[in-house]
C-alpha cells in the first residue's frame, strides 16, 4: 500500500507508519490537515487558512478521548502545565487551543489559571517554542 518513500514517516512499521493519526498535522482552530513530514515538528508549521500552529492529529484525538472523563471525575493527577517566562514569545497559540479558557497573557507572557485548568496538556503540545511543560 504505502512504501518507504511515499511522503509518510517511512519507518519499519505497518505500511511504513506507526498509525494513521501520527501521519497527520492538523490545525486545532479550523481543522486544516496536511501529511506529517518526518523530522518536521507539526507545531513548527502554520495553517495557511488561519495562521495557527498545527498539532499532531493524535494529540487532538487523545484530548477528545479524555474530555468526557474530565467532566465526570475530578481533575486528573497530571501536574498543571508551567510556563517558562524566559522562553514564552507571547504568540497566543496556547490561549487559542485551551478548552477551559485558563490561559491569559500578562506583559506578553502566558499565565495559566490553575483554578480553570483541566490539565489536558494541549497548551504543552501546541507551544512552538516549548515554553510550557
Amino acid at each position: 500500500m504505502f512504501g518507504k518513500n511515499n511522503g509518510f514517516c517511512g519507518g519499519p512499521h505497518r505500511n511504513g507508519c506507526i498509525n494513521d493519526a501520527e501521519d497527520i498535522c492538523v490545525c486545532p482552530s479550523c481543522g486544516y490537515t496536511i501529511e506529517h513530514q518526518r523530522g518536521v515538528p507539526c507545531n513548527s508549521l502554520l495553517c495557511p487558512k488561519c495562521n495557527c500552529h498545527l498539532v499532531r492529529k493524535i494529540v487532538l484525538e487523545m484530548s477528545e478521548d479524555t474530555e468526557p472523563k474530565k467532566k465526570k471525575s475530578p481533575k486528573s493527577d497530571k501536574p498543571y502545565p508551567k510556563v517558562n517566562a524566559a522562553l514564552c514569545m507571547g504568540c497566543g497559540e496556547c490561549e487559542s487551543i485551551c478548552p477551559a479558557s485558563a490561559i491569559s497573557f500578562i506583559e506578553s507572557v502566558a499565565f495559566i489559571d490553575e483554578s480553570k485548568c483541566e490539565k489536558c496538556q494541549l497548551c504543552v503540545a501546541v507551544c512552538p517554542v516549548e515554553a510550557i511543560s
